[in-house]
Protein backbone atom coordinates (compact mmCIF):
# COMPACT_ATOMS: atom_id res chain seq x y z
CA UNK A 1 0.00 0.00 0.00
CA UNK A 2 1.61 3.40 -1.26
CA UNK A 3 0.82 5.85 1.42
CA UNK A 4 0.90 9.77 0.26
CA UNK A 5 0.43 13.05 2.06
CA UNK A 6 -1.10 15.93 -0.20
CA UNK A 7 -0.44 19.42 0.24
CA UNK A 8 -3.02 21.79 -1.56
CA UNK A 9 -4.48 24.94 -2.38
CA UNK A 10 -7.57 22.65 -3.41
CA UNK A 11 -8.35 24.58 -6.53
CA UNK A 12 -10.73 22.67 -9.41
CA UNK A 13 -7.19 21.03 -10.72
CA UNK A 14 -6.51 20.23 -7.00
CA UNK A 15 -9.61 18.79 -6.44
CA UNK A 16 -9.77 15.98 -9.27
CA UNK A 17 -5.96 15.15 -8.18
CA UNK A 18 -6.88 14.49 -4.65
CA UNK A 19 -10.08 12.63 -5.91
CA UNK A 20 -8.25 10.56 -8.09
CA UNK A 21 -5.75 9.71 -5.19
CA UNK A 22 -8.37 8.60 -2.88
CA UNK A 23 -9.87 6.50 -5.40
CA UNK A 24 -7.05 4.69 -6.54
CA UNK A 25 -6.16 1.34 -5.39
CA UNK A 26 -3.42 0.73 -3.55
CA UNK A 27 -2.68 3.82 -2.48
CA UNK A 28 -3.69 5.81 0.87
CA UNK A 29 -4.25 8.92 1.90
CA UNK A 30 -3.08 9.46 5.26
CA UNK A 31 -4.27 13.50 5.42
CA UNK A 32 -4.17 16.49 3.26
CA UNK A 33 -2.77 19.66 3.88
CA UNK A 34 -3.68 22.86 2.72
CA UNK A 35 -2.36 26.64 1.98
CA UNK A 36 -3.09 29.55 0.12
CA UNK A 37 -2.98 29.87 -3.78
CA UNK A 38 -5.90 29.48 -5.50
CA UNK A 39 -8.03 30.45 -2.79
CA UNK A 40 -7.45 30.87 1.08
CA UNK A 41 -5.99 27.87 3.43
CA UNK A 42 -9.44 27.76 5.20
CA UNK A 43 -11.45 27.83 1.68
CA UNK A 44 -8.87 25.06 0.85
CA UNK A 45 -9.39 22.67 3.79
CA UNK A 46 -13.21 23.02 3.22
CA UNK A 47 -13.17 22.40 -0.18
CA UNK A 48 -11.13 19.37 0.90
CA UNK A 49 -13.28 18.36 3.77
CA UNK A 50 -16.20 18.38 1.02
CA UNK A 51 -14.58 16.28 -1.32
CA UNK A 52 -13.39 13.63 0.58
CA UNK A 53 -17.17 13.50 2.33
CA UNK A 54 -18.05 13.25 -1.42
CA UNK A 55 -16.20 9.89 -2.14
CA UNK A 56 -16.47 8.41 1.42
CA UNK A 57 -13.52 6.45 1.63
CA UNK A 58 -12.78 3.29 4.09
CA UNK A 59 -10.53 4.84 5.90
CA UNK A 60 -10.25 8.43 7.76
CA UNK A 61 -8.57 11.45 5.82
CA UNK A 62 -7.62 14.36 8.39
CA UNK A 63 -7.34 17.98 6.62
CA UNK A 64 -5.41 20.55 8.68
CA UNK A 65 -4.83 24.33 7.95
CA UNK A 66 -1.52 25.81 6.68
CA UNK A 67 -0.04 29.14 6.08
CA UNK A 68 -1.66 31.74 4.15
CA UNK A 69 0.98 33.79 3.61
CA UNK A 70 4.45 32.83 1.89
CA UNK A 71 7.61 32.87 3.87
CA UNK A 72 8.16 36.31 2.75
CA UNK A 73 5.58 38.68 2.26
CA UNK A 74 1.85 38.46 1.62
CA UNK A 75 -0.88 36.55 -0.28
CA UNK A 76 -2.03 38.58 -3.28
CA UNK A 77 -5.55 37.01 -2.53
CA UNK A 78 -7.59 34.15 -4.23
CA UNK A 79 -7.74 33.68 -8.40
CA UNK A 80 -11.99 33.45 -8.78
CA UNK A 81 -11.72 34.24 -12.83
CA UNK A 82 -9.61 30.76 -13.03
CA UNK A 83 -11.53 28.92 -10.38
CA UNK A 84 -14.34 30.00 -9.02
CA UNK A 85 -15.58 31.88 -6.14
CA UNK A 86 -15.14 28.99 -3.80
CA UNK A 87 -12.28 27.88 -5.80
CA UNK A 88 -13.81 24.44 -6.78
CA UNK A 89 -15.51 26.29 -9.83
CA UNK A 90 -18.25 27.32 -7.16
CA UNK A 91 -19.66 24.12 -7.18
CA UNK A 92 -21.60 23.77 -3.86
CA UNK A 93 -21.09 20.00 -2.50
CA UNK A 94 -22.57 18.76 0.38
CA UNK A 95 -21.36 20.25 3.94
CA UNK A 96 -18.94 17.60 5.72
CA UNK A 97 -19.28 16.59 9.46
CA UNK A 98 -15.72 16.58 9.19
CA UNK A 99 -14.23 18.97 10.59
CA UNK A 100 -10.29 20.06 10.41
CA UNK A 101 -7.84 19.42 12.73
CA UNK A 102 -6.80 21.86 15.38
CA UNK A 103 -2.58 20.81 15.04
CA UNK A 104 -1.06 23.42 12.21
CA UNK A 105 -0.18 22.16 9.17
CA UNK A 106 3.71 21.86 9.58
CA UNK A 107 2.96 19.68 12.88
CA UNK A 108 0.71 17.39 11.00
CA UNK A 109 3.17 17.16 8.13
CA UNK A 110 5.99 15.91 10.67
CA UNK A 111 4.19 14.04 12.58
CA UNK A 112 3.11 11.89 9.75
CA UNK A 113 6.64 11.68 8.48
CA UNK A 114 7.65 10.10 11.64
CA UNK A 115 4.52 7.68 12.13
CA UNK A 116 5.63 6.68 8.64
CA UNK A 117 9.10 6.65 8.75
CA UNK A 118 10.19 6.04 4.89
CA UNK A 119 6.92 4.95 3.58
CA UNK A 120 5.08 8.57 3.02
CA UNK A 121 5.26 10.36 -0.47
CA UNK A 122 5.00 13.96 -0.02
CA UNK A 123 2.97 15.17 -3.22
CA UNK A 124 2.88 18.88 -3.06
CA UNK A 125 -0.19 20.84 -5.56
CA UNK A 126 0.34 24.43 -4.49
CA UNK A 127 2.94 26.78 -2.79
CA UNK A 128 5.46 24.99 -0.84
CA UNK A 129 5.09 27.14 2.38
CA UNK A 130 3.87 24.15 4.95
CA UNK A 131 6.15 21.85 3.69
CA UNK A 132 9.24 24.71 4.13
CA UNK A 133 7.67 25.49 7.25
CA UNK A 134 7.64 21.83 8.79
CA UNK A 135 11.37 21.94 7.38
CA UNK A 136 12.49 24.41 9.53
CA UNK A 137 10.70 23.29 12.44
CA UNK A 138 12.22 19.41 12.33
CA UNK A 139 15.05 19.30 9.65
CA UNK A 140 15.86 15.84 11.20
CA UNK A 141 12.39 14.49 9.35
CA UNK A 142 14.56 14.78 6.10
CA UNK A 143 15.79 11.09 5.78
CA UNK A 144 12.94 9.87 7.01
CA UNK A 145 10.56 10.69 3.86
CA UNK A 146 10.20 8.36 0.66
CA UNK A 147 9.97 10.83 -1.58
CA UNK A 148 8.67 14.58 -2.70
CA UNK A 149 6.45 14.98 -5.54
CA UNK A 150 5.26 18.38 -6.80
CA UNK A 151 3.63 20.43 -9.15
CA UNK A 152 5.62 23.52 -10.53
CA UNK A 153 8.39 25.27 -12.09
CA UNK A 154 9.19 24.73 -15.64
CA UNK A 155 12.60 23.95 -17.33
CA UNK A 156 11.77 24.88 -21.23
CA UNK A 157 7.97 25.96 -21.08
CA UNK A 158 6.94 29.26 -21.00
CA UNK A 159 5.88 30.24 -17.27
CA UNK A 160 2.37 31.16 -16.86
CA UNK A 161 2.98 34.16 -14.39
CA UNK A 162 5.65 35.44 -15.84
CA UNK A 163 7.67 34.26 -19.20
CA UNK A 164 10.42 32.04 -17.35
CA UNK A 165 8.32 31.11 -13.84
CA UNK A 166 5.38 28.78 -12.92
CA UNK A 167 2.84 29.73 -10.47
CA UNK A 168 3.16 27.51 -7.50
CA UNK A 169 7.10 28.70 -7.55
CA UNK A 170 7.20 31.71 -8.12
CA UNK A 171 4.17 32.64 -5.44
CA UNK A 172 6.66 31.45 -2.64
CA UNK A 173 10.47 31.42 -4.27
CA UNK A 174 11.75 30.99 -0.64
CA UNK A 175 10.07 27.77 0.17
CA UNK A 176 10.67 26.54 -2.49
CA UNK A 177 14.39 26.97 -2.37
CA UNK A 178 14.32 25.86 1.02
CA UNK A 179 12.65 22.59 0.07
CA UNK A 180 15.39 22.58 -3.23
CA UNK A 181 18.29 22.77 -0.33
CA UNK A 182 17.03 20.42 2.30
CA UNK A 183 18.22 17.21 0.47
CA UNK A 184 14.97 16.18 -0.04
CA UNK A 185 14.23 12.88 -3.05
CA UNK A 186 12.44 15.83 -5.23
CA UNK A 187 10.49 15.39 -8.31
CA UNK A 188 9.64 18.24 -10.38
CA UNK A 189 6.10 17.86 -12.56
CA UNK A 190 6.32 21.16 -14.29
CA UNK A 191 4.60 22.59 -17.16
CA UNK A 192 6.84 20.84 -19.31
CA UNK A 193 4.83 17.77 -18.75
CA UNK A 194 1.66 19.45 -17.71
CA UNK A 195 0.86 21.27 -20.36
CA UNK A 196 1.18 17.89 -22.74
CA UNK A 197 -2.00 16.25 -20.53
CA UNK A 198 -4.84 17.48 -22.34
CA UNK A 199 -8.56 16.80 -19.96
CA UNK A 200 -11.02 17.59 -22.99
CA UNK A 201 -14.51 17.72 -23.01
CA UNK A 202 -14.68 14.76 -24.75
CA UNK A 203 -12.54 12.91 -21.70
CA UNK A 204 -15.59 14.43 -19.39
CA UNK A 205 -18.35 12.78 -21.62
CA UNK A 206 -16.56 9.37 -21.48
CA UNK A 207 -16.77 9.57 -17.58
CA UNK A 208 -20.22 10.84 -17.53
CA UNK A 209 -21.13 7.51 -19.46
CA UNK A 210 -19.27 5.28 -18.00
CA UNK A 211 -18.39 6.46 -14.73
CA UNK A 212 -19.41 3.33 -11.51
CA UNK A 213 -22.49 4.20 -9.96
CA UNK A 214 -20.63 5.30 -6.68
CA UNK A 215 -18.72 7.07 -8.58
CA UNK A 216 -21.84 9.37 -10.51
CA UNK A 217 -21.69 12.24 -8.11
CA UNK A 218 -17.93 13.02 -8.77
CA UNK A 219 -18.37 12.56 -12.78
CA UNK A 220 -21.20 15.06 -12.20
CA UNK A 221 -19.26 17.43 -9.78
CA UNK A 222 -16.22 17.02 -12.34
CA UNK A 223 -18.41 18.48 -15.21
CA UNK A 224 -19.85 21.26 -13.16
CA UNK A 225 -16.03 22.57 -12.11
CA UNK A 226 -14.87 22.33 -15.36
CA UNK A 227 -17.28 24.81 -17.42
CA UNK A 228 -14.84 27.41 -15.17
CA UNK A 229 -11.93 25.97 -15.77
CA UNK A 230 -12.67 26.00 -19.41
CA UNK A 231 -14.00 29.26 -19.64
CA UNK A 232 -10.66 30.29 -18.32
CA UNK A 233 -8.39 28.27 -20.28
CA UNK A 234 -10.52 29.60 -23.28
CA UNK A 235 -10.02 33.32 -22.63
CA UNK A 236 -6.73 32.99 -21.48
CA UNK A 237 -4.60 30.06 -23.79
CA UNK A 238 -7.38 30.10 -26.70
CA UNK A 239 -7.85 26.10 -25.84
CA UNK A 240 -11.27 25.40 -27.28
CA UNK A 241 -12.72 23.15 -24.37
CA UNK A 242 -9.68 21.06 -23.14
CA UNK A 243 -7.35 22.38 -20.54
CA UNK A 244 -3.82 21.13 -19.01
CA UNK A 245 -3.66 18.36 -16.28
CA UNK A 246 -1.55 20.63 -14.32
CA UNK A 247 -2.12 19.00 -10.56
CA UNK A 248 -3.66 15.65 -11.20
CA UNK A 249 -0.41 14.81 -13.47
CA UNK A 250 1.58 15.19 -10.12
CA UNK A 251 -0.34 12.28 -8.45
CA UNK A 252 -0.31 10.19 -11.18
CA UNK A 253 3.50 10.68 -11.07
CA UNK A 254 3.60 9.56 -8.13
CA UNK A 255 1.50 6.70 -8.26
CA UNK A 256 3.14 5.59 -11.43
CA UNK A 257 6.18 7.23 -12.58
CA UNK A 258 6.65 4.83 -15.59
CA UNK A 259 4.28 7.67 -16.91
CA UNK A 260 7.14 10.20 -17.18
CA UNK A 261 10.49 10.54 -18.32
CA UNK A 262 13.03 11.68 -16.00
CA UNK A 263 16.07 14.35 -16.47
CA UNK A 264 18.50 14.72 -13.60
CA UNK A 265 20.64 18.21 -12.54
CA UNK A 266 21.38 20.38 -9.79
CA UNK A 267 18.90 23.01 -9.32
CA UNK A 268 17.52 25.80 -7.42
CA UNK A 269 14.87 28.71 -7.24
CA UNK A 270 15.82 32.24 -8.48
CA UNK A 271 14.71 34.33 -5.19
CA UNK A 272 15.35 37.75 -6.76
CA UNK A 273 14.36 39.60 -10.05
CA UNK A 274 11.54 41.08 -11.77
CA UNK A 275 11.00 38.08 -14.15
CA UNK A 276 12.80 35.18 -12.87
CA UNK A 277 11.74 35.63 -9.26
CA UNK A 278 10.55 31.90 -8.64
CA UNK A 279 12.19 30.83 -11.77
CA UNK A 280 13.82 26.85 -11.54
CA UNK A 281 17.91 27.28 -12.59
CA UNK A 282 18.77 23.75 -13.61
CA UNK A 283 22.52 23.37 -14.35
CA UNK A 284 23.44 21.13 -17.34
CA UNK A 285 27.31 21.96 -17.07
CA UNK A 286 30.01 19.31 -17.03
CA UNK A 287 30.97 21.94 -13.28
CA UNK A 288 27.50 22.79 -12.43
CA UNK A 289 26.73 25.27 -9.23
CA UNK A 290 26.66 23.53 -5.79
CA UNK A 291 22.94 22.34 -5.57
CA UNK A 292 21.54 19.20 -4.54
CA UNK A 293 20.14 17.13 -7.73
CA UNK A 294 16.40 17.85 -8.55
CA UNK A 295 14.57 14.99 -11.05
CA UNK A 296 13.18 16.89 -13.56
CA UNK A 297 9.82 15.19 -15.85
CA UNK A 298 10.98 16.44 -19.51
CA UNK A 299 8.34 13.81 -21.40
CA UNK A 300 4.84 12.57 -20.73
CA UNK A 301 2.97 9.67 -22.06
CA UNK A 302 0.00 12.06 -21.95
CA UNK A 303 -2.49 9.85 -23.70
CA UNK A 304 -1.94 6.70 -21.40
CA UNK A 305 -2.28 9.52 -17.98
CA UNK A 306 -4.87 11.04 -19.04
CA UNK A 307 -6.63 7.69 -19.30
CA UNK A 308 -5.63 6.69 -16.39
CA UNK A 309 -6.91 9.60 -14.60
CA UNK A 310 -10.57 9.07 -15.87
CA UNK A 311 -10.58 5.16 -15.59
CA UNK A 312 -10.27 5.51 -11.95
CA UNK A 313 -13.72 6.76 -11.57
CA UNK A 314 -15.08 4.27 -14.24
Amino acid sequence: MQKILIDADTGIDDSIAILFALKQPGVRVVGVTTGCGNTSAAQAAENTLRLIHMVQPPYEVPVAIGANKPLVGQWAGPVPHIHGRNGIGDVELPVSPQKPLAEPACDFIIRMIREHPHQLTLVTLGRMTNLALALEKAPDIVPLVKNVVFMGGTLHHPGNVSPVCEANLAGDPEAADLVFRSGLDLTMVGLDVTMQVRLTAHHLDMLEKYAREENRPIAAYIRQAMDVYYRFNRLQNNCLDHCPVHDPLAVLAAVDPSLVTIRKAPARVECGGTFCRGMVVADFREHPIDAPYLSICTEVDARKAVEKLITAFT
